[in-house]
């Protein structure tokens, strides 16, 4: 029978991730509340449990401002010794063939409660075996497809003589917990921790009657550097592999999310083309109602240019007025009175006649201008009304934000007759209609858009 496999891979230290503040697609929500939690600390605060007394004592031995840490994390971040601001390992028992989470039923298999069982045991047990290893956070997965733990630890080591005494360097504190220094790439003491742990989770399974295998090779046939080599060289496949299919996720929701806006942008293009010819239609109704209300008010001045009285007619009124009253003066003879010192004057019947000619013409004369004068008043209401109305309409093209789908409607269709702009304005409303009936029939700048998509 062949035995299942233990995985020890580093993994990428996405607490995110393992904290489930994002779901990938390989994760069946439905599951997540199956999933354990050991420990949950920010890294601020494991930092300031780990290096904060040390980052203290080391600021107040500094005169120089400039060489103080104002922030450790920060400072590991950018360190070119190659430190992590923390280190992380993926445990896992068999694979989704042998080791699945669920069977068809959806229930726990035989096979993930023993992984659990075990994971279990090694997440409780690794700060005890691991003292120099702070770790802040753990989480066992059961809601992807085999149960899985993540283990972010912090390397604390200290006894240093210059600068910090304590700090984050996995080499010194792995040094310090009895592992020999490292001597090459495939034989140093991160690989001797990893080979240690993968012996423990070795001992737990036989405890636990489980037979494993290492993943690709059999350990029994290989010598203790070999074996080391191989499980460097396995540990930096399945990294790989687990990066190569968190890439893959990260892609397909690129490729959905760009679908959907691509969906959403084709939309947008035919709603624009909608509301364009709604526009359009709006400023071609707008300029028919202006014009109209323009070629009233220029009517109205015409009539008013014409009639106008007020000012060359009223002159010329005047002096005629005046030039008969003076000859009616001169042909009055003055008569004086015996009886009354009233004083009386005599005339001519031929002037007499002329003086009641003249009477009768102012008479007409002052109904003539109160005629003319009511017609000038209700004239110049009427153009009051229609500039007013004018600058409404003027004013609501604004405020509907048609002014440019106003001038650009006028200034297509000039120097044509207002007649010719109206039936090209009637053609391309038309053609929009049948446009977006039809949708095959899509204007350039939307085949341009899909050739581009």
């Amino acid at each position: 029978m062949v035995g299942r496999t233990i995985s020890f891979p580093k993994g990428d230290g996405s607490l995110a991730h393992n904290n489930r503040e994002f779901k990938a697609n390989n994760v069946c929500p439905e599951r997540t509340g199956w999933n354990r939690a050991y420990i949950r600390e920010s890294i601020a605060d494991a930092y300031e449990k780990c290096f904060g007394e040390a980052v203290r004592e080391y600021n107040a031995g500094q005169k120089r401002n400039d060489r103080k840490i104002s922030n450790y994390v920060k400072k590991i971040e950018n360190s070119d010794n190659g430190e992590n601001v923390f280190y992380e390992n993926i445990v896992q028992l068999g694979t989704k063939y042998d080791t699945a989470v669920v069977d068809e039923n959806g229930n726990l298999t035989e096979a993930a409660k023993e992984a659990v069982d075990l994971l279990d045991e090694y997440a409780r047990t690794f700060q005890e075996r691991n003292p120099n290893l702070y770790l802040f956070n753990c989480v066992l997965h059961l809601d992807e497809a085999t149960p899985h733990l993540h283990i972010d630890y912090i390397p604390v080591a200290d006894g240093y003589k210059k600068g910090m005494k304590t700090r984050n360097s996995i080499s010194k504190v792995l040094q310090q917990m009895g592992f020999q220094k490292g001597k090459g790439r495939y034989d140093n003491e991160v690989i001797d921790w990893e080979a240690r742990e993968r012996n423990y989770l070795m001992d737990l399974c036989r405890e636990r009657g489980i037979e494993v295998e290492i993943k690709g090779d059999k350990r029994d046939n290989l010598t203790l550097p070999e074996y080391k080599a191989v499980m460097r060289k396995v540990e930096c496949l399945e990294a790989e592999a687990e990066k190569l299919d968190k890439q893959n996720e990260t892609l397909e929701q690129c490729n959905e999310s760009l679908q959907k806006r691509a969906s959403d942008l084709h939309g947008q293009v035919l709603e624009m083309e909608v509301h364009n010819n709604e526009l359009f239609l709006q400023a071609q109704e707008l300029t028919e109602q202006i014009e109209e209300a323009e070629a009233k008010e220029k009517a109205a001045q015409e009539v008013l240019a014409k009639h106008d009285l007020r000012a060359d007619t009223f002159q010329l009124i005047s002096k005629e007025v005046a030039a008969e009253t003076k000859n009616m003066k001169s042909a009055a003879v003055p008569v004086a009175n015996l009886f009354s010192s009233e004083e009386y004057v005599k005339v001519k019947k031929s002037d007499w006649n002329k003086i009641l000619d003249a009477f009768n013409k102012a008479v007409s004369r002052n109904h003539l201008l109160e005629k003319y004068e009511k017609k000038i008043s209700n004239l110049e209401k009427k153009i009051a009304v229609l500039t007013e109305q004018v600058e409404k309409l003027k004013r609501f093209v604004a405020s509907m934000g048609l002014g440019e789908a106003f001038v650009e409607f006028v200034r297509s269709l000039a120097p044509k007759t207002m007649k010719q702009k109206l039936e090209d304005a009637k053609a391309d409303a038309t053609e929009h209609n049948r446009q977006r009936k039809n949708p095959q029939v899509l204007p350039e700048k939307n085949k341009r858009w899909q050739q581009e998509m």
